[in-house]
């Protein structure tokens, strides 16, 4: 092995740090031999374990895509069963609103005046309102109140009552100065 080193003496104006000068110095390389990489043939062993491999990824892949089938088959069936059971609900409302008219009319004309008047004068023996009936009253004179024989008759005290009411509305409520 040889080496070389490099001597640059002292440099004028250099300062006195160390240079490691071993990074330019030149080697010789050893030339030794390189391991060669055999690659084996597998074993049966390790060809059967592999295949084993194979055969176990294969069917759970398999399994895999059968059950997403099965699932998709099934949730298809859920929804076109719900889908009739809809369809059906929808046949029954249709045919209980038609019902629900039919009984409106039903009882439209079960109300009406026609069949009104004619149970109350088939059944209850009731007469239609005779002109001679008919009374009519006059308001246009004013409220007036009558007393018969059978009206029950005021006390002094029931007047003084009712005197001290009428002028209760005619006098208006005077409100403090101090708003109290």
């Amino acid at each position: 092995m040889q080496t070389h080193y490099l001597n640059f003496g002292p440099l004028v104006g250099a300062s006195s740090v160390a240079y490691d000068l071993e990074k330019f110095q030149t080697r010789s390389k050893q030339r030794g031999r390189k391991p060669k990489l055999r690659v084996a043939a597998p074993s049966a062993k390790a060809r059967a374990k592999a295949k084993m491999m194979l055969f176990v990824k294969v069917m759970a892949a398999l399994a895999v895509g059968i059950l997403i089938v099965v699932t998709m088959l099934y949730s298809r069936a859920v929804l076109t069963e719900l889908s009739q059971q809809v369809a059906s609900k929808y046949n029954e409302l249709e045919e209980l609103k038609s019902e629900n008219i039919r009984l409106q009319a039903q009882l439209e004309s079960a109300v009406s005046l026609r069949n009104i008047e004619e149970y109350a004068t088939q059944r209850l023996g009731m007469s239609a309102m005779d002109k001679q009936q008919v009374t009519y009253i006059n308001l246009s004179e004013g409220d007036q109140i009558e007393l018969t024989d059978q009206s029950p008759k005021q006390t002094l005290f029931d007047r003084i009552r009712i005197v001290v009411n009428d002028l209760e509305e005619y006098i208006p409520e005077q409100e403090n100065i101090d708003g109290v």
